[in-house]
């Protein structure tokens, strides 16, 4: 098996860190973005495991809800909250909405989850 999951999960959890610099430093909306690249690296490297590479974020977004999270058995809750993140980063960035930073917490909080539920779940795969 390769370890074409080691760099995204990696990615994923720099970003929620830098989410949260973000966050901490008043740009509540740039931290929402990053909590969002957060969750998309950790589904890349839960469905690199299984051998898929969707092509486009919503084809990531498809696959985890289908793959790791149906079949795979993680909660759904995670699935859901993959795709509030894919949602609310359409709005910081090409709606162009301001997110208030109680929200952005939030999001930064279930991207967090999101990276260290697939995380684990990556490494009991790679068993």
């Amino acid at each position: 098996m390769s370890r074409d999951w080691a760099g995204p999960v990696d990615r994923a959890r720099e970003d929620v860190r830098a989410a949260r610099s973000l966050l901490d430093s008043g740009f509540p909306s740039q931290a929402v973005s990053l909590a969002y690249n957060a969750g998309l690296q950790a589904a890349v490297a839960a469905l690199a495991v299984l051998g898929e590479r969707p092509s486009t974020d919503a084809g990531v977004v498809s696959a985890f809800g289908r793959r790791v999270v149906g079949d795979g058995g993680v909660d759904h809750e995670f699935g859901r909250t993959l795709r509030q993140l894919y949602e609310d980063r359409s709005d910081v960035e090409h709606a162009l909405l301001r997110a208030p930073k109680n929200e952005a917490q939030k999001t930064v909080e279930g991207a967090e989850r999101l990276v260290d539920a697939a995380a684990q779940w990556v490494e009991e795969r790679r068993r």
